[in-house]
């Protein structure tokens, strides 16, 4: 895309993670897009850039998207929407907290209206994000809405872009990769990735760990988005997407054992922080599942969640005293 608003710090670093191999016993490399620059880092800049070059073109002067309260999405299109001169306003899922936290914490920082729609049911979510922009309009604004994740043909194609620029850095580096692994929701990164996989020819599997659940079945999402963005390339690829079950555990936004110990390890072996709801889910799976060549887990960021909830003192682990 010509004249590409540029948002994002980029190319993110890749680098490998010795402590936490040995500890693993893999061998574990990671991508840094918790390092992208903007209002805590985080890889849904790299969308966001796509997008908001579509809604500079359509005259925009407002960003209006959904998420859920803590969504890391959300929180960057509030980012963005500040460095862009726009007004911003989020649609956020439960109902409206006696204290702000984590992403709300940045929400707010950055200018953005917080509106909270009382449920967590992702086809109300979205009803009411059209709500929203349609309220805009009819007073005058000229709002650019956002649908969750910023998963659309034009927001995966920056993954795309992203494949490409991580196919370099392992080229230099001199690696070849048997899997990259991330954490994946509205099927956006993913299905981005799989287009750059297509395009470079590359062996590296492409493996989403699905830490929401948003659609009935995430890979058949993925695949559809994939086709999508492949046509807007004029291009009939096929993929299959490869879709980890198993992680999510009791939901959305909710810790598991596994996400908390695997967020420790990777602490206490790199100094690298993970968030524990979305991220670390995904850092789990790079700790249970079996590879017999390098992997690359893909830190998509989301730090600011670390700090959305109190953790009792008892449940801080070994070290504290």
């Amino acid at each position: 895309m010509n004249n590409r608003v540029a948002l994002a710090i980029l190319p993110t670093p890749i680098h490998h993670l010795p402590r936490f191999s040995a500890a693993t016993g893999r061998d574990v490399w990671i991508k840094r897009d918790d390092l992208t620059g903007v209002g805590l880092g985080g890889n849904k800049i790299r969308k966001l850039e796509f997008l908001a070059t579509e809604a500079v073109r359509a005259g925009a002067d407002m960003l209006v998207s959904v998420g859920a309260a803590q969504s890391n999405h959300a929180r960057t299109v509030a980012a963005a929407a500040a460095m862009l001169g726009m007004q911003c306003e989020l649609v956020l899922g439960g109902n409206p907290p006696t204290s702000l936290t984590g992403n709300l914490i940045l929400d707010d920082m950055f200018g953005a209206k917080l509106t909270f729609a009382g449920t967590s049911d992702w086809t109300a979510l979205n009803r009411a994000v059209d709500e929203v922009g349609e309220k805009a309009r009819k007073a005058g604004k000229h709002p650019f809405v956002i649908p969750v994740g910023g998963s659309v043909p034009v927001g995966a194609l920056a993954f795309a872009a992203a494949f490409l620029e991580f196919n370099d850095q392992a080229a230099h580096i001199g690696i070849r990769p048997e899997a990259i692994i991330h954490a994946s929701s509205s099927a956006g990164t993913q299905a981005g990735l799989e287009v750059g996989r297509a395009l470079t020819g590359s062996s590296t599997r492409i493996i989403g760990v699905d830490v929401a659940k948003i659609t009935e079945s995430l890979a058949a999402e993925v695949e559809r988005l994939a086709h999508a963005t492949f046509a807007l390339l004029d291009l009939g690829v096929r993929v299959q997407p490869l879709v980890l079950e198993g992680y999510l555990g009791a939901g959305y936004g909710i810790p598991t054992e596994g996400s908390k110990q695997a967020a420790q390890l990777l602490a206490r072996t790199e100094g690298i922080v993970v968030d524990p709801v979305y991220s670390a889910k995904a850092l789990d799976a790079v700790c249970k599942e079996r590879f017999d060549g390098p992997i690359v887990f893909w830190h998509t960021g989301g730090v600011p969640a670390v700090f959305a909830e109190s953790v009792p003192f008892e449940n801080l682990g070994p070290g504290v005293s």
